[in-house]
């Protein structure tokens, strides 16, 4: 049995064995937080770098803060690197110390004791810590870092075969889906002393809020945010990434984030063109802060014309494409209800959105026409009172008249 007091020489010993023994058998950073735990007689609490939960261990009946981000915020550790988590109403000690690989910060090791003092356990804290470093260490630059290197070569376009890309991914236990989404996020305004806390709220807010269905986001750090990879195997999937994805600043704003969100979101691509999605989604964000303003995530889909006025040099079939994308859902109902919505745009915008003209040119009650617009919104999905979407609306109907069909 290991003294509680892990002050004497044998005691350390014993204690450094057992670590030993369970890192060896591949306990991991939990069983390393048990171990500690069961040893000083209380509850041990360790972080990664981003503020996550990686061990719970321990008990006892004092409280315990769910991070100790806002304790340790801006405190300088004593000489021995020990922090003092000053928690109102608990008497007894509670210590932090950074975990770290070599010279990289990893995470914080948090113990709240139970009734006995911590200063003389220090030594078999640190040990825990170095245990647990090394546990941490093998995750972000084993596993983890072959799993990113996959994501880093597909989105690079380095497999051309797309079963080459699936048997690459499976043996860096990868289970690739067969369509992905993906959401590009950034914050406006962040600074440096909180940036990297502000960082690991806004990563937490977006996985809350698309809430994988189909399997695992993939996250990925691109510049000053984020690319959040969904797999969206079927277009309702896609649909819900969609709609998820423009409600992440209104998260954020309820979660008191302070700061706004921009965002874009790409159409559905199959795995091995993952870069597609991903390249529409930055596009989309771009867009989104430079013509929009404000805390906003937008999907491509939602822009018009605008990617390919940002693109430039889009070639007459890109052009010809849009087009027809944008006129299509009207042109399908005029056929199959025998109206005349496209005729009624196009001589709506032509006399100048003048409905009273319009309706004589069409031989309608103005009320008529009133109703066709109203109509022509609801089917197209775009607002005839929008500056931006009648851009859009002007500029497929140029192109479908220098286009005949």
């Amino acid at each position: 049995m290991i003294d509680e007091t892990l002050t004497s020489p044998d005691a350390l010993v014993a204690f450094a064995e057992g670590l030993a023994k369970i890192a060896s058998s591949g306990g991991g950073a939990k069983a390393l937080a048990t171990h500690l735990a069961g040893a000083l007689n209380a509850a041990v609490l360790v972080e990664d770098g981003e503020w996550r939960h990686v061990a719970l261990a321990g008990s006892g009946t004092r409280s315990m803060p769910p991070s100790i981000r806002d304790l340790v915020a801006g405190a300088l550790p004593n000489p021995d690197g020990f922090v003092r988590l000053e928690l109102p109403g608990e008497p007894h000690d509670a210590l932090a110390l950074r975990i770290r690989g070599g010279d990289a910060p990893l995470g914080w090791l948090s113990i709240f004791s139970n009734g006995g003092g911590l200063a003389s356990r220090q030594g078999a804290i640190r040990l825990a810590a170095a245990a647990i470093a090394v546990e941490l260490s093998r995750d972000a630059g084993g596993g983890k870092n072959r799993r990113k290197s996959f994501w880093d070569r597909l989105l690079s376009r380095s497999y051309d075969d797309p079963i080459e890309a699936k048997d690459d991914a499976s043996s860096r236990g990868i289970a690739l889906a067969t369509g992905y989404v993906a959401v590009a996020l950034e914050a406006e305004g962040l600074e440096e002393p909180s940036a990297a806390a502000k960082f690991g709220d806004l990563r937490r807010i977006a996985l809350e809020t698309l809430r994988a269905g189909s399997g695992e986001i993939v996250v990925l750090e691109r510049g000053g945010g984020f690319v959040f990879l969904c797999p969206a195997p079927l277009e309702v999937d896609a649909q819900n990434v969609r709609t998820a994805a423009t409600l992440i600043p209104r998260a954020a704003t309820k979660a008191h984030f302070g700061l706004k969100v921009v965002g874009g979101v790409g159409r559905s691509a199959t795995a091995i063109e993952a870069y597609k999605t991903v390249d529409e989604a930055r596009e989309s964000m771009f867009i989104a802060r430079r013509l929009f303003g404000g805390s906003r995530v937008m999907p491509y889909d939602d822009l018009g014309i605008y990617p390919l006025l940002l693109r430039g040099g889009a070639t007459s079939e890109e052009l010809r494409a849009f087009g027809q994308r944008v006129l299509a859902p009207l042109r399908a109902y005029d056929e199959k209800h025998q109206t005349e919505l496209v005729r009624t745009l196009r001589l709506y915008f032509d006399v100048g959105q003048n409905v009273k003209t319009a309706a004589a040119e069409l031989s309608v009650h103005r009320h008529t026409v009133f109703y066709r617009l109203r109509q022509i919104a609801e089917i197209s999905g775009y607002d005839l009172d929008s500056a931006h979407d009648q851009l859009t609306l002007r500029t497929a109907m140029a192109i479908d008249a220098l286009n005949p069909r």
